[in-house]
């Protein structure tokens, strides 16, 4: 019904409720009929008449209207209940108004907004009823349509485009909702991140293509586990989030422990065949705590602590997570304070040629003068190297006071072959970072020639790995020395030897304690040494603590030594009393240097 006709009902019922008495009957009767679909109906429900929209409308014949109720037109859209309230109210002597679908004899659907008016006599009593309806079919299947589009465009929203689970937003709702609702005391639920462990590698080595096959592998192995109780959704890049409801928390581990399970398969891209996995944080608490809003956040804290405890594994949150990652924000701004106050020093450790014609090389580490723990190496402070603007920094640190330290060596004419020193991914991020070494460099007066950098294979799996290998081309053509570290402890060290410009091979010194024992450490490092030898490189063997496993090595053909046997780490004001050592230093039975002074 229009807005007019709305504004005009009133007066069409106040005109039938008088037609008995009014001159114009018969013309209201005839506007009604040409507009309306009317029908009257005794107090039992029976048809006494209808006009002929309603007979054209139904499909029924008046004969077979007549006589009838109208139950012979339910759609089953309405449930009894429905019916029950209105039929309450117009026997009582309301009108009632609403919207009614009903079915045609040929089975279709239509729909009418619908009034019935009680029609009384003198005392009051209801003897019949008219119903005037118009119909609004059209407008109701518009709605439909609307209603349709909108719900396709909300699954839209909340549907991963790729993977085709739900997303973060929907995620968001979900929990939402479900902390909204009202939970009896023993229920519980639990929020788990997972994280693909190998989709980093994988995405940078294969490309995009392989990454996003391997993100729909995963979703489609997590959807198997969906249900009423579990709800999963892709929460960004390789994240996903899976809530488990139940009165029985046991069962999350239990379930957890099969999904982890299903993460774990090999996954073919081109000729290379990956092994993948996940780690798993999850966080439980009951639905009526209120603290479960901080369930996100203990979820991630437990999701770290599987990473950094060796990835492809589960890890349920703990109190203590929260109390490291303070001690790890704690720290970086510690540190962040210690560069201003010039608190970070580099140390030097000799890195021996087995070939004593050529003086002995350094390799410069970070140590930090701590004014209350005394002096630090980086494994107390490794966490804080997370942060990529620390990291970073840190490393122009190290960069310059290492060339300022090797200008001091030149110009003392100390005899040394080269100063090498650590680069991470971080310091690669600064696509500018080789022009401005070349600038220290120049500043410094240092020539190339004096300087080799250490990488390792991790930075060979990030984002730029391209860029990397490029900067160390260009690096090593001005005469840079490259320097491959904790050769063996990667995920493909024999690929990086194919494609990586390098240098020196320096062996992992978890190779290096096994050497004395002839087993399958010193296999390796043969093998290493032998394979490097063939390219024209050298090989540097780091940890040799002990003079049996330097003369193991010099035997097996190992280039250069470092370890605490020969030196450790010394500040710059040492480095003299280091190469005043007397005879091959191989066959010395304990280290030649005595403990730092730290005061240095």
């Amino acid at each position: 019904m229009n807005t007019f006709q709305e504004q005009n009902f009133g007066t069409y019922l106040e005109s039938l409720q008088a037609w008995s008495e009014s001159s114009h009957d018969s013309f209201v009767l005839h506007a009604l009929d040409c507009s309306a679909i009317v029908a009257v109906t005794n107090t039992k429900g029976k048809i006494l008449s209808v006009n002929e929209k309603f007979v054209e409308i139904s499909g029924y014949s008046r004969a077979e209207l007549i006589g009838q109720d109208h139950r012979m037109l339910h759609s089953g859209v309405h449930d009894s209940s429905f019916f029950q309230k209105m039929y309450r109210t117009i026997a009582q002597g309301g009108v009632w108004h609403g919207e009614i679908c009903n079915k045609k004899k040929n089975g279709k659907l239509y729909w009418v907004d619908t009034t019935i008016v009680p029609r009384c006599n003198e005392k009051g009593k209801v003897i019949n009823y008219v119903a005037i309806r118009f119909d609004i079919t059209a407008r109701k299947r518009a709605e439909q349509r609307l209603t349709a589009n909108r719900l396709k465009l909300q699954e839209a929203v909340n549907t991963d485009f790729l993977t085709n689970i739900s997303n973060r937003t929907s995620f968001s709702q979900y929990l939402k909702v479900l902390f909204a609702q009202e939970h009896p005391d023993n229920r519980h639920f639990c929020l788990c991140l997972l994280d693909i462990d190998t989709f980093k590698i994988i995405n940078d080595t294969s490309g995009h293509e392989s990454g996003d096959r391997l993100l729909k592998k995963i979703a489609g192995r997590l959807k198997t586990f969906q249900s009423t109780d579990c709800f999963i959704a892709r929460i960004g890049g390789d994240e996903f989030a899976i809530i488990m409801v139940s009165n029985d928390p046991q069962i999350f581990e239990i379930k957890l422990q099969k999904i982890l399970e299903a993460m774990r398969f090999q996954f073919r891209s081109g000729s290379l065949t990956h092994l993948c996995s996940a780690s798993l944080g999850y966080a439980v608490s009951k639905l009526n705590d209120s603290r479960k809003r901080e369930i996100l956040r203990c979820a991630d804290l437990a999701l770290y602590e599987a990473k950094a405890d060796g990835r492809n594994r589960i890890k349920k949150y703990a109190p203590f997570m929260k109390e490291k990652t303070e001690r790890r924000s704690r720290l970086r701004t510690a540190m962040q304070a210690a560069l201003k106050k010039k608190q970070f020093k580099l140390f030097y450790q000799l890195v021996l040629p087995l070939n004593q014609e050529r003086p002995p090389s350094f390799e410069a580490l970070l140590r930090w003068d701590h004014p209350e723990r005394g002096l630090l190496s980086p494994q107390y402070f490794y966490d804080a190297f997370d942060d990529a603007e620390l990291s970073i920094a840190i490393g122009n640190f190290v960069l310059r006071q290492a060339l300022t330290d090797i200008r001091y060596l030149l110009q003392h004419k100390i005899p040394f072959d080269r100063i090498s020193i650590n680069v991470t991914s971080d310091d690669f991020r600064d696509h500018n970072f080789t022009e401005r070494l070349f600038r220290e460099m120049k500043k410094y007066a240092v020539p190339a020639e004096k300087l080799t950098i250490e990488i390792t294979e991790k930075i060979l799996f990030g984002q730029h790995n391209q860029h990397i290998l490029d900067e160390l081309k260009k690096l090593n053509r001005a005469g840079v020395q490259i320097s491959l570290d904790d050769f063996g402890t990667g995920f493909a060290s024999l690929t990086h030897l194919r494609t990586v410009t390098f240098d020196h091979i320096k062996i992992d010194r978890v190779f290096t304690s096994g050497v004395t024992e002839r087993g399958i450490d010193t296999a390796i490092i043969q093998g290493v040494i032998d394979i490097v030898h063939s390219m024209n490189r050298v090989v540097v063997a780091e940890g040799v603590e002990t003079a049996e496993q330097a003369e193991e090595l010099r035997l097996m053909g190992c280039d250069f030594l470092q370890g605490w046997h020969f030196s450790k780490a010394v500040p710059l004001s040492q480095i003299p009393h280091v190469l005043n050592m007397d005879g091959p230093p191989w066959i010395r039975s304990e280290s030649i240097v005595p403990e730092m002074d730290v005061a240095e």
